[in-house]
C-alpha cells in the first residue's frame, strides 16, 4: 500500500477500510523520542486484523513514505503535519467513500478490544449482542422477541464483546433469529444443563419454537462455520404464516406449491390463534405432527402401522405438497376469519377487557389451480378492463376445512391424510375468490436503516467535533499567537485612551433651556354637570389700557 496506489483507491473502494500508520526500524528519530513501545502494537494489529476479516479491510503505512504519511497527518497553523496522540495512529474509511477527505480518526485506547470495537460500531454500524443473566434471559429475551424468530444463544466464560462475524451476522439474519450472551458460571452450571443441556462453556444454543428440543453447539466457530450452522438453524420447525413468507411456505394464492408451478393441488395446516399460551400449545402439537408425519415418511426409521394410517399425508410432506404454519390471529385478523368463516371470536382479532377466551383453532386449506383457467387468462392478458376488474383475484382456488378433533397428534395426522385422499381423487369444483391480505409484521431493521449510508458511521455531532481536528491545545503551542494577543490588547487599550481624551476635552454646548411653556398643559376638569366649557380666565387687555384706582369714600 503505497503512495501509488492512492489516486484509485477511492473509486474501487467497497468496503470499510482501516488504515494503520506506524514506524519503521529505520526511523531512529522517533524510536529514541520513546516511540519504541509503539512497535509492540504491531502484535496487536494482526490480532485486530484477524478479528475484523470479513468485517474491513486492513493496510498499513509506513511513516517513512513521508507523502502518503503527511496525507493523513493532521496539520498546524504553520502547515506542519503532525499525529495529535503519536504514532501508531489509525484512520478509518467508509463504504463506498468517494472523497480522499471522509476518513475519520481513531481517539481512544490502543487496545485490541477498543479499536475492533470502534470499527464495529462507531464505523461499520453492527448492532450489539447483549448480555443476559438466568433471571432476565426468560422474561427478556426469549418472551420479549418476536415469536417467529429463532433465538440464538451464546455461552461465554470470559464475558468478552461479540465477535464482529457474530455482530454481522446478528446484522444480516435480524429477520429470522434473535441473539443474546450468557456468562458462563460454573454455580448455575446445573440450570443450564437441565434447561438447555448446555455442558460447558463455549457454547451455542437455537431455540426453535416452543416444545422444541434445543440445537447445542459446543467449542469455537470461524465466520464460515457459523455461517452454515445459521442457514441451517434460521428457520422455526413451525413457522409462521407471514406477507414476506407466505409464497415461499406455499401458502398464498397468489403463488405455487413449495414443489414448483407445476403442481396443479397443494395443501396448508395452519394453527390460528392469539399468541399467549393456548396457542404455543397449539404449536407445539402441530409441531409433533409434522414431526411424526416426517419419521413415517422415512423408510428406514419410519412406523409401519402409522405410515398405513397417515399414507397419503406423509407422502405429500415428503413432496413438498404439504405445510404446517402457524398464524397470528390478533394481527391478521381478515384473513383469520376469512377462513374460520363463523365462530372465530376465540382465535381471531385482539382480546376485549377481561377476555381470556383463547381457544385457537387447526384447519387445512387445499389449493387447486386450474390449467384451462389459466390459460384462458394468458389469452386475455392483453384485455386491460379485465386484466384490471382480475387483478386482485388470487389464481389459485382455496377450500377450507376445520378441525373438531381431539389434540392427539395421531389424530390430526389421520385427519390430514383423509382431507388429502379426497382432494387428490374427488371432482372438486374450481372458484375463485377475493382474499384479504397479509398484514405486514414489523420490520425488525429499523435500526439498520442509519447504517446504509455514511453519515450513520462517525456522522454524530460529538464525533464530528472529534474528527474535525480541532483543538484547543494547538492554539497554545502556535508561536504567533503570543505576538497576536499582545497587538490586540494593545490595541484595545488605544482605543479605551483615546476615547477617554475626547471626552475630557469635550466642552459642554450651550444647550438652550427647556421652554416649560411649552409644555402641553393638562386640560382641566370642567365645573359644569355636562361638561360644558366655561370661562377660566378675563378677557385680553388692551395695549393701551392702564389701571385706574378706585379711591375709598370714605376718605372724602
Amino acid at each position: 500500500f503505497n503512495r501509488l496506489m492512492m489516486p484509485s483507491m477511492y473509486s474501487h473502494m467497497r468496503h470499510w477500510c482501516l488504515l494503520l500508520v506506524k514506524i519503521t526500524r529505520c526511523s531512529y528519530w522517533f524510536i529514541q523520542r520513546g516511540v519504541l513501545a509503539a512497535l509492540n502494537f504491531f502484535e496487536y494489529w494482526k490480532q485486530i486484523d484477524t478479528r475484523l476479516d470479513g468485517v474491513a479491510n486492513t493496510a498499513m503505512v509506513e511513516l517513512g513514505d513521508t507523502r502518503l504519511a503527511g496525507y493523513f497527518a493532521e496539520k498546524r497553523f504553520s502547515q506542519q503535519p503532525f499525529f495529535r496522540n503519536g504514532i501508531p495512529a489509525l484512520v478509518a474509511y467508509p463504504a463506498n467513500c468517494r472523497s480522499p477527505s471522509c476518513y475519520m480518526r481513531y481517539p481512544g485506547e490502543l487496545t485490541v478490544d477498543s479499536v475492533v470495537n470502534w470499527v464495529a460500531s462507531s464505523i461499520v454500524g453492527l448492532p450489539r449482542i447483549l448480555y443476559y443473566s438466568k433471571e432476565t434471559l426468560g422474561p427478556q429475551f426469549i418472551g420479549k422477541n418476536s415469536h417467529h424468530k429463532v433465538k440464538a444463544i451464546f455461552f461465554s466464560s470470559t464475558g468478552e464483546r461479540a465477535a464482529p462475524f457474530l455482530r454481522q451476522a446478528a446484522q444480516e439474519y435480524s429477520s429470522y433469529a434473535s441473539f443474546a450472551f450468557v456468562l458462563w458460571k460454573e454455580e448455575e452450571s446445573q440450570i443450564w444443563w437441565n434447561s438447555l443441556g448446555v455442558e460447558s462453556a463455549p457454547a451455542l444454543v437455537f431455540l426453535k419454537g416452543p416444545g422444541a428440543k434445543p440445537v447445542v453447539y459446543h467449542g469455537t466457530f470461524s465466520k464460515s462455520e457459523f455461517t452454515e450452522i445459521m442457514e441451517e438453524h434460521k428457520h422455526q420447525e413451525l413457522q409462521q404464516l407471514r406477507s414476506d413468507t407466505s409464497l415461499d411456505l406455499g401458502c398464498d394464492a397468489r403463488g405455487h406449491s413449495r414443489a414448483g408451478k407445476e403442481m396443479m393441488i397443494w395443501y396448508c395446516v395452519i394453527a390460528a390463534g392469539r399468541p399467549g399460551v393456548e396457542l404455543s400449545k397449539k404449536r407445539q402439537i402441530l409441531r409433533k405432527a409434522q414431526d411424526q408425519l416426517r419419521s413415517a415418511a422415512d423408510e428406514s426409521t419410519g412406523n409401519l402401522e402409522i405410515l398405513v394410517q397417515v399414507a397419503s399425508a406423509a407422502t405429500a410432506l415428503k413432496d413438498d405438497r404439504l405445510t404446517f404454519v402457524w398464524l397470528d390471529g390478533e394481527l391478521q385478523k381478515k384473513l383469520c376469519a376469512f377462513y374460520l368463516a363463523t365462530d372465530y371470536h376465540g382465535a381471531c382479532g385482539p382480546r376485549g377487557f377481561e377476555d381470556d377466551n383463547d381457544k385457537p383453532e387447526v384447519f387445512i386449506v387445499r389449493f387447486q389451480r386450474n390449467a384451462t383457467y389459466e390459460a384462458l387468462k394468458a389469452d386475455k392478458k392483453n384485455n386491460l378492463i379485465e386484466t384490471l376488474q382480475g387483478q386482485d383475484i388470487p389464481d389459485a382456488s382455496q377450500l377450507v376445512a376445520r378441525y373438531n378433533g381431539p389434540d392427539e397428534i395421531l389424530e390430526i395426522n389421520k385427519w390430514v391424510s383423509q382431507i388429502i385422499k379426497d382432494g387428490d381423487t374427488r371432482e372438486i369444483p374450481y372458484f375463485t375468490s377475493k382474499v384479504p391480505d397479509l398484514l405486514p409484521e414489523e420490520t425488525s431493521k429499523e435500526w439498520l436503516s442509519g447504517t446504509k449510508s455514511i453519515r450513520s458511521a462517525g456522522k454524530s455531532l460529538k464525533e464530528r467535533v472529534q474528527n474535525s481536528g480541532f483543538s484547543f491545545s494547538d492554539y497554545l503551542t502556535d508561536p504567533r499567537v503570543g505576538p497576536a494577543l499582545l497587538m490586540l490588547a494593545c490595541i484595545s487599550w488605544g482605543t479605551i485612551w483615546f476615547k477617554n481624551i475626547q471626552s475630557a476635552q469635550k466642552t459642554p454646548t450651550d444647550e438652550a433651556p427647556k421652554d416649560r411653556t411649552n409644555k402641553r398643559r393638562r386640560p382641566k376638569l370642567s365645573p359644569t354637570l355636562f361638561g360644558q366649557p366655561t370661562e377660566t380666565g378675563t378677557d385680553p387687555e388692551p395695549k393701551d389700557a392702564r389701571e385706574w384706582e378706585i379711591e375709598d369714600s370714605d376718605s372724602d
